[in-house]
């Protein structure tokens, strides 16, 4: 009776050393991050966080909770001139279009892997789901956002369906 819990206990052991764990999505390889420049001052760090905004090292204070993140990207597109176009899932379209809309005159800071790239004050509000670098981007970084975009499609639920 004893060898054979000794040869069950082994065997469960040597299956589980060669599966593969699978404990949860991939990181993602780009961390983008668009947050909102608040209206309070010297908020918690659990409710605002100091960010510098290039190139003059200005600190403000932003929400600590972003608005929109690369989870939240379903295309990415560059122009001829090398402006980025970045198209946002449903989610990211409503914050977008609602952080636009009701923080006009505050910064916009749009960071990627921690630094910002572009910080914008919102002078309109965006309803079109589609937010505008207009800048470059390292193409090496352009090719990871567009496949992180790809399988944030590929893993997005079902649109639902229209009730007839």
């Amino acid at each position: 009776m004893r060898l054979t819990r000794w040869c069950f206990l082994l065997l469960s052991l040597t299956l589980i050393a060669f599966l593969p764990a699978h404990a949860g999505k991939k990181p993602p390889q780009i961390i983008f991050r668009v947050f909102v420049q608040t209206a309070g001052v010297g908020l918690p760090t659990t409710q605002a966080i100091n960010v510098p905004l290039p190139p003059t090292g200005e600190i403000i204070q932003v929400r600590a909770l972003p608005e929109i993140t690369e989870h939240n990207i379903f295309d990415v597109k560059t122009d001829a001139t090398g402006n980025v176009f970045l198209t946002l899932d449903h989610p990211g379209r409503v914050n977008l279009s609602a952080t636009t809309g009701e923080d006009q005159g505050r910064i916009m800071v749009v960071m990627l892997n921690g630094v910002v790239i572009y910080a914008p004050v919102i002078d309109e509000q965006i309803t079109n789901g589609i937010l505008e670098i207009p800048h470059q981007l390292d193409p090496a970084v352009i090719k990871i956002m567009q496949d992180m975009a790809k399988q944030n499609v590929k893993d997005a639920p079902p649109a639902p369906r229209a009730v007839e």
